[in-house]
This record gives structure tokens, C-alpha cells and sequence, in this order.
């Protein structure tokens, strides 16, 4: 069986998310031989501007917290306020390195066990039509590109595309084009983890 997986499974992965041990599972199958995983080139790529986007977010918020804070420092009553948010800053930083360091570990696992599909120009212009056609975002877009040339490519007896991106992916227009090729498509990625295991007697 072909499994394919995509962004969102990077990072359920890399932040140790509710469905991590169901994506760690899956990536245990494919290290055993039992499946065939498949990621596009993109899907390893764009998890790190994610994660850059939050560190951003979190580094905003702990700089205007720490403005307030200050500024109720000077006040009797709320002196002790600014020692108090010391820790609270520290996790935040504390939680940004050991995202950094969970998205290296995700993407090597992915990379000693899965596929990567190249991204080329043609993938990219199949995304652009893609794009247009279904009102999908570009990323997301490169990544149905991706995984439909493969499936055109490949052509897999039993296959499965896994993302938790139901907004635009579990669409009747989306599904129907991967049915064309037998594909199942599965927003959680415990209920996909569930049917490649029953699919394979396990």
C-alpha cells in the first residue's frame, strides 16, 4: 500500500500533537517495509515557515507582554508582576528551540523512510490550474500536484492520501480526482493509521 502524507503530518509529528503517535506509527510501517510512504518536496519544506511564523507570533507577544508588564512593575501593588513573567518566557523560548529540534528529527525519520517526490516546473504549473480550478491555496495546490502526478506515475494497486487540511482537501471535486486512481483520502490521521493497519492484517 502507497501512503501519502503531506505538511500537516510533518508537524504533528515535529510538536508532538494529539495524532503524533498514529503518525509515528505509520513511519514504523514504512521503516519495516510494510507500506510505501510518499511526501512531496514541498511538505518538507514549507513546515519550517510555519514553525518560523509562530516563533514570530509568540516573540511579538512576549515583547508587548513585556511592555505591560513593565509598565505595572511600577506600581506597588504589581512589583513583583515582571519576575513572575520571567518564567513564562522561558518557556516560550524553551518551547521554540524543542520545536526546531522536533521538526529535524521528523523530516530525518521521513527522509531514511519515505519517497520524496521532486518539486519541477511541471508540478508547480499543475498546481497554478489546480489552484484556480478548486480555490485551494498555492501550497496546498503544489501538494495535490504532487501527489497526483505520482498516482498517474506509480499507479498503486491500494493507496491512501492522509492530511488534516479537510478545508480544502476534503472537497466531493478533490476526492473524486483521487478515486480516479483508487485513492483514499482520510482527514485524521488515527482513522488513516487505523485503515493501513487493517488493510495490512495487522
Amino acid at each position: 500500500m502507497t501512503v501519502y502524507v503531506e505538511s500537516n503530518f510533518v508537524l504533528e509529528q515535529a510538536l508532538q500533537q494529539e495524532q503524533s503517535d498514529s503518525c509515528d506509527a505509520i513511519v514504523n510501517l514504512a521503516a519495516s517495509g510494510d507500506i510505501s510512504l510518499v511526501i512531496p518536496a514541498f511538505s518538507l519544506a514549507e513546515p519550517h515557515h510555519a514553525l518560523a511564523q509562530k516563533e514570530k507570533t509568540r516573540n511579538r507577544l512576549s515583547n508587548e507582554l513585556q511592555q505591560q508588564l513593565s509598565e505595572l512593575g511600577r506600581s506597588k501593588p504589581y512589583r513583583e508582576v515582571p519576575n513572575d513573567f520571567g518564567a513564562l518566557a522561558s518557556i516560550l523560548i524553551r518551547s521554540a528551540d524543542q520545536e526546531r529540534d522536533g521538526l529535524q528529527h521528523a523530516i530525518t525519520g521521513l527522509l531514511r523512510t519515505a519517497e520524496v517526490i521532486p518539486l519541477d516546473g511541471g508540478i508547480v504549473t499543475a498546481g497554478g490550474e489546480l489552484q484556480t480550478a478548486f480555490a485551494m491555496s498555492g501550497q496546498d495546490a503544489i501538494v495535490l500536484a504532487s501527489v497526483l502526478r505520482h498516482l498517474e506515475r506509480t499507479k498503486p494497486t491500494e493507496s491512501c492520501f492522509l492530511n488534516r487540511n479537510s478545508r480544502d482537501f476534503d472537497d466531493p471535486d478533490v476526492r473524486e480526482m483521487l478515486d480516479k486512481f483508487g485513492c483514499r483520502f482520510f482527514a485524521r490521521f488515527d482513522h488513516g493509521c487505523q485503515f493501513i493497519l487493517t488493510h495490512i492484517g495487522r
